[in-house]
């Protein structure tokens, strides 16, 4: 016990992936760039270090940096470390239990055994320069863990009692049972979004015999809730814009390994797809089973499309049209830096906008394609091929933005440049995916009404405090 700090309050966290994500560990082998953080299992894990660097950060983000440094602790003048204990948040088995302690046969669990893969996912990544054409040295992979899969992780923070102290510790607890939470790789691309699905929490004082009998009895085992009480789960409040979209013909995202639906002949190109862990709810629990493979749209697709696009129409609201460069690079954008951000040797800023993956149910089709020789009007030998689509898909894409107080640095030229390339998205004059000089990935928004902004418009239509007219 902190003598002067005598109570002590526990939260347990359960989180469910609902995206792709991944902790990475820095390395990599012979044919993979990067590879996943993992326990003394081979099972993937999200340390305490990364969840703590998160929450800090949140924490910040709604209630400033001062009481962030109270919680977390803090270096410089009077300096005191963290009153948090984060510890890692451990997978769960097909019985969504939390797994403890060295496993002598966690192959025989399913889940187990396929997250025990040094590779379960593995998405193929390519970033565009202006021209539409792939960015020297700019294709990479990344390795990841699939959408659905749940941790467990405990909270522990040493109180005073003073009002202060207990506003800093719910503050947290009313973080945790009201936001998503973005962890790890990738998090502004679609990746690493993470729900609170279960969250308990006890206090114990232990100035008195009862608190301290308690406490030693407190639980140990992150699959052990006895003494916690459930804390209910509030709506989120974080600023958020939507746009339904419905593609008018065909489209795709490429990088499929195969169709999901029988064919005479395997398409030559197909669309992405990727597989989630579903939880089947039980009379006693939850149980996990590999679920099928979707068709996926990466938020990462949308927000390379909407980069380029916010970046041309900044430059039109600003008069800043094409001179004696020609090549005026997307990076250098100011819209593009403050709204999307930016990682250079020098100078790095992290984007405001985070984008989701979609999971989609589509029909596809197949087209036949092939080349004519210019000269001769004839086919070429050997350019048949064919190529999988989805077809008129609906869909509903959504951005979020953190709160509203911590985008002052976005101007209102760039908010407007950002709501103009949503508008060409819903009209139509912006595709996505492969093949968008031949008629592919044209969407359009069906029922007219454009970007839904959670917050009725309030900040993508005024001006922020910082430059508002007097």
């Amino acid at each position: 016990m902190i003598v002067n700090r005598p109570y002590y309050c526990l939260a347990r966290v359960s989180l469910e992936a609902l995206s792709a994500h991944g902790i990475h560990s820095g390395q990599g082998d012979a044919t993979h760039d990067v590879l996943l953080v993992r326990d003394a299992n081979g099972l993937p894990a999200l340390p305490g270090s990364s969840l703590a660097g998160v929450l800090r950060h949140a924490y910040r983000e709604r209630h400033g940096s001062e009481a962030a440094a109270h919680l977390f602790g803090h270096l410089g003048a009077n300096a005191h470390p963290s009153w948090l204990h984060v510890a890692w948040a451990l997978v769960h088995d097909s019985f969504n239990q939390p797994v403890e302690g060295l496993q002598v046969n966690a192959g025989a669990d399913p889940l187990l055994a396929f997250l025990q893969d040094s590779k379960p996912l593995v998405r193929q990544r390519v970033s565009l320069e202006h021209t539409g054409a792939a960015r020297d040295k700019g294709k990479f992979d990344v390795t990841l863990i699939p959408a659905g899969v749940r941790y467990t992780s405990f909270i522990g923070y040493w109180c005073d009692g003073s009002e202060a102290s207990c506003q800093l510790w719910q503050r947290l607890i009313d973080m945790l049972g009201g936001q998503a939470l973005h962890i790890g790789h990738g998090t502004r691309s679609g990746n690493g979004l993470f729900r609170v699905s279960e969250l308990d929490r006890a206090r114990w004082d232990l100035r008195t015999p009862e608190g301290r009998k308690a406490y030693v009895g407190r639980p140990r085992s992150r699959r052990d809730r006895h003494d916690l009480q459930a804390v209910a789960a509030r709506p989120e409040d974080t600023l958020q814009v939507t746009l339904k979209l419905q593609s008018e013909s065909a489209w795709r995202i490429g990088g499929g390994e195969r169709s999901l639906k029988p064919h005479d002949k395997e398409p030559d190109l197909l669309p992405q797809h990727e597989l989630r862990v579903c939880w089947d709810k039980g009379t006693d629990t939850a149980t996990a089973r590999l679920g099928h493979q979707h068709h996926l749209l990466p938020g990462s697709a949308v927000k390379g499309a909407l980069r380029h696009r916010v970046a041309y129409h900044y430059r039109c609201l600003t008069g800043e049209y094409a001179g004696s460069d020609p090549f005026q690079r997307t990076d250098d954008c100011p819209a593009v830096i403050s709204l999307f951000g930016q990682a250079n040797e020098t100078d790095a800023q992290a984007g405001v906008l985070f984008f989701h993956d979609l999971f989609l149910q589509s029909d596809s089709i197949v087209l036949m394609h092939n080349r004519i020789d210019r000269f001769t009007g004839g086919v070429i030998n050997g350019a048949l091929f064919s190529e999988e689509v989805l077809w008129q898909t609906p869909l509903t894409l959504k951005i979020n933005l953190p709160d509203p107080r911590s985008l002052a640095h976005v101007d209102a030229a760039a908010r407007q440049a950002l709501q103009r390339a949503l508008e060409d998205l819903g009209n139509g004059w912006l595709p996505l995916g492969a093949g968008g000089s031949r008629g592919l990935g044209v969407f359009s928004n069906p029922d007219g009404l454009g970007p839904q902004w959670s917050d009725a418009g309030t900040w993508i239509n005024h001006e922020p405090a910082t430059e508002a007219r007097a």
